[in-house]
């Protein structure tokens, strides 16, 4: 079980190595492959936020949000069709994110972590996950979770 983080997807889709190689290395010998609705969220806005910036000229959230009420999706068909093809190729599992919102404010008080990356090692603490595919150190002080890179 190997649950992928917003940045290995991320760097994949994008070609940024090494990390992208390393990627493909992995997943190529893993059997189940996890992710989380949270990941997504993430992994989305990042990839809209980068082809907003480097082809619309959008630089803030505000520009963002109103780029998206003005004009939809139509401008991020190729990333979020990138998404889907990665997700149902690998035949990646997307859980539900869980944690109560005490969980997720211990874990990121204990850990030193941001809100979104404890509630993704609440998550995989509530599935038996124990590894993560990261290029992320905050999850090295993880004590359930071995990072793989």
């Amino acid at each position: 079980m190997l649950f992928l983080d917003t940045n290995a997807i991320v760097y994949y889709l994008h070609g940024v190595e090494p990390y992208a190689k390393r990627f493909e290395e992995i997943v190529s010998g893993e059997q189940e492959l996890y992710t989380s609705i949270r990941v997504i969220d993430e992994t989305i806005f990042v990839l809209i936020r980068i082809r907003a910036f480097k082809e619309m000229g959008v630089r803030r959230i505000d520009e963002l949000r109103r780029y998206v009420k003005q004009h939809g999706y139509s401008g991020f068909r190729e990333e979020l069709e990138a998404l889907r093809e990665l997700i149902g190729g690998l035949g990646v599992v997307i859980l539900q994110d869980v944690a109560s919102l005490d969980e997720m404010l211990q874990v990121a008080e204990r850990y030193r972590l941001l809100p979104g990356d404890a509630l993704i090692a609440v998550t995989c603490r509530h599935y038996g996950i124990r590894r993560i595919l990261t290029f992320d150190d905050d999850f090295e002080r993880i004590p359930w979770l071995e990072v793989v890179r």
